[in-house]
């Protein structure tokens, strides 16, 4: 009977540790992470004016995206009633370049499989941006996450960013990005070199469309 016991808490210990990584930290930490040492820990302060007129620019850039679809909003679930809020924005020490943790809220019944238990369904996504003047030029590269509690999007938003980012491989096997966005080193690293990229073929690509139109395909929505 005592060995019964100790069984049936083995089984239930391992099921709870299963939802911890997977429902707090997400099971990608499980697998393994790279954090970031104590001593590039950013720890730029932000003046609380700067913020909020920044975040008023990226909130109507997001909801410009949203309203056409563009970038993480592609999806058709998204309407004019999605809630959008600013979970995070991170700045370089110049704060010409950031990275912001934006959370979209649906309601469960646009989804294509709806779980009638629940009223609402959260994403969170992860944008870059880099300040041009006086607008903040956003761009999107990475995929996100979901889930039918907030909080459970905003903590796998800073594990995937805070612990896992710098884990990410090429196909080379080496380290794509290699560090996280709370390492003062990220705002000089490879990222931005592959924002520059993107960039360009995009001024390239506005070009052909304007020069040589007859060349473009562009699927209608």
């Amino acid at each position: 009977m005592k060995k019964k016991i100790i069984v049936i808490i083995s089984i239930i210990a391992v099921v709870l540790m299963f939802l911890y990584f997977k429902y707090i930290f997400g099971w990608m930490t499980f697998i393994g992470n790279k954090d970031t040492p104590d001593k590039y820990l950013s720890h730029i302060i932000v003046k609380k004016d700067k913020y909020i007129k920044d975040s008023l620019k990226i909130s109507k850039q997001l909801k410009y995206f949203l309203e056409h679809h563009q970038y993480s909003f592609h999806n058709k679930n998204y309407y004019s009633g999605t809630q959008l809020s600013l979970d995070t924005i991170l700045y370089s020490p110049d704060f010409n370049k950031l990275a912001l943790f934006v959370i979209a809220k649906n309601p469960e019944s646009r989804r294509l499989l709806p779980d009638e238990k629940y009223e609402w369904h959260y994403d969170g996504y992860c944008y870059f941006g880099t300040r041009l003047k006086d607008s903040i030029d956003l761009i999107y590269l990475d995929a996100g996450f979901g889930s039918h509690y907030k909080d459970h999007v905003s903590e796998w938003l800073r594990t995937n960013y805070f612990r896992l980012f710098a884990t990410i491989k090429d196909v080379n096997e080496q380290y794509k990005y290699k560090y996280n966005l709370n390492d003062t080193r990220f705002w000089n690293g490879p990222l931005w070199k592959e924002i520059d990229d993107i960039r360009q073929q995009e001024r390239e690509f506005e070009k052909i469309k304007r020069e040589h139109p007859e060349n473009v395909y562009e699927p209608k929505e």
